[in-house]
Order: C-alpha cells, then structure tokens, then sequence
C-alpha cells in the first residue's frame, strides 16, 4: 500500500474516533427490548407510593381487583386496571440513560413514583417512575429498576397511568336517568306521610295513591330534574354505615317504564360518624360534616355528604 494511501487511511480513522467521542449518543447506550417479562395473570397485587401519599394497593381475587388506601376500599373495573397491567407489560426501552445524577431525572422523594409488582410464581419487581420528557418527538419517561441496575429511558408518558390515588378508582356519579323515563314513584321514611304517585298513561298526568289529588305534569317533572341534578358532592366517608338503618331520614324509589331496576335514593342524619383513630386530622375534609348522607342504589358503594338542607326537604317533602 502506497504511504499516501496510509496517511488517508490513518487521518479517516483519526476523524471517525473523534466524531465517535463528540458524537450526542456517547453517553447513552441503546438498549430497545421490552423491559419487564411479566405474565399479568399471576399479578397478584400492584403497591404504588406517590410524594406524600399512604401506599396504594391494588389487590386481585378470585372475583376481581379491589383498590384500598387507609382503610377504605374500593372495587376496581376492569378496564382501569387492565390499562395498568398493560402499562408494565409493554414497558418498552428507549436507551440506557447514563448519568451521574440521577435526581435531575425525577428520581427524587418529592418527585418519583415508587411502584412494586407482587407475583404469585416469581420474584417481586420494584419500579421507580422519574420525570417524562421527549425523545425525538416522541413521548418518554424515564424508568429506573433496581434488579436491573440501570435508568431507562421508556416509550410514552407514564406519570399519569401510575400517579393514582383511591378516589381516582371510585365512582363520583351518584345518579344517571331521564325523568321522562319514570312510571311511578314513592317517599317513605320514619318520620315522613308516605306517598305514591303513578303516571297515568292516557292523561300523562301524575295520580296520588295515598293523596287524593292529581299533580300536574310539570310540577313533577320539576322535582324529578332536581333529584337528577344532585351531582358533585364530597364522599361522606365518616359516615358509620353500621347505623345507616337507625339513621334513616326518607327513602325515595322510582321505577322506569322500559326497565326492569328501580332507583332507590336514601337520605340518613349524619349524627353517627366514624374517624378511625389512624385517620391523619390533617386530611378531614370539612364537607363530610355535613348535616344529611345520600346514597343512591345506583353508586351502592359510596356515601355522599349532603350539606344542602333547603334542597333536601325540597326533594323529600315535595308538592307541598
């Protein structure tokens, strides 16, 4: 080989050495292959620890998964949690991400989401959720795992699949219907006249069972959009349920023209409360010491704080 042909060849393996060095990815291994080899159907509980916040568990049995945080508990759907599992299933890297400082990352006590995966048949997984960020304009997070000894940096913004908390699993809607949809309806309670009222299907007029007069559409319809409107209240979770029977204040039911499952509404005086001696002082939320609980058959799982006294005399004496 001539001399010339040398000294080109050394000064182009000189300038590949150099461009490798200065090159934006010398710091970053690649690294793309799924993370996490997990058999979701021997999950049998999901631990997720945010800033702050008493851990979540997630736990599976024969009839479902359940949610539970301080005490309370929660049935979860199938659906939400089916999004979680899916989440670590396809945990899928990006590239090792070297650094030295690990806490500009999100891998900081106020900032990381600490999760840990229990198995039936294998070894438990930890997982440490960082900051998220871009990558080639594509979303990413970074992810560190302690059996792996590294920082991933992972496909798709994670925070919010894992940052949850109980009442991210409970179901706020009290009630869900169409006043033109009820064909009868009753008031009932301890203290109270009972009342029931049926819809005449020829006349399309309300008629008194246990009051003999006749209420006129509109006035009923009225009372109807105002129990359709009771929406956006605090979970009444002092309420000692254990009292519910002896705490009862009415009992509203509707029943539909086209199915087959009434409504059934109660309304209780709150004076039976329950502060676990665990519970933090700090968390109480004042709305829960309202005056009346509501509960709706159609949210069976959930007490609500009913702190309107105009409106809840307006709903359970009405026409009067």
């Amino acid at each position: 080989m001539k001399n010339k042909h040398l000294v080109l060849l050394f000064l182009f393996t000189l300038l590949v050495g150099l461009a490798v060095r200065r090159a934006p990815w010398r710091h970053a291994t690649f690294f793309q292959t799924k993370l996490l080899k997990l058999d979701t159907a021997s999950i049998q509980q999901i631990q997720i620890t945010l800033p702050n916040k008493p851990t979540l568990f997630l736990l599976r049995s024969d009839i479902g998964w359940s949610a539970e945080q301080e005490e309370r508990s929660v049935v979860v759907e199938p659906y939400t949690v089916n999004k979680i599992l899916g989440a670590l299933a396809d945990m899928r890297s990006i590239r090792i991400a070297k650094t030295d400082l690990p806490d500009t990352l999100g891998f900081i006590p106020t900032a990381k989401i600490q999760l840990t995966v229990v198995h039936s048949n294998a070894q438990s997984e930890s997982i440490t959720i960082g900051w998220e960020t871009i990558e080639n304009s594509q979303a990413a997070t970074y992810v560190q795992l302690p059996r792996h000894e590294g920082i991933y940096l992972v496909d798709n913004h994670l925070r919010n699949v894992f940052a949850k908390k109980l009442t991210d699993f409970r179901k706020q809607t009290i009630i869900q219907f169409t006043p033109e949809a009820v064909r009868s309806f009753s008031i009932a309670g301890p203290n109270l006249d009972s009342i029931i009222f049926v819809q005449n299907d020829s006349s399309g007029m309300w008629e008194g069972g246990m009051i003999s007069q006749v209420q006129f559409n509109d006035q009923v319809q009225n009372w109807l959009s105002k129990i359709r409107g009771l929406d956006g209240l605090a979970f009444a979770d002092l309420f000692d349920e254990s009292h519910a029977n002896e705490s009862l204040y009415a009992r509203i039911r509707l029943n539909f023209k086209e199915q087959s499952e009434p409504l059934i509404l109660e309304t209780f005086l709150a004076h039976q409360i329950y502060v676990p001696e665990t519970f933090p002082s700090q968390k109480l939320d004042r709305r829960q010491f309202a005056p009346y609980v509501l509960h709706s058959s159609q949210n069976p799982t959930n007490y609500f704080a009913f702190p309107d006294t105009v409106l809840l005399r307006q709903i359970c004496h009405p026409f009067k």
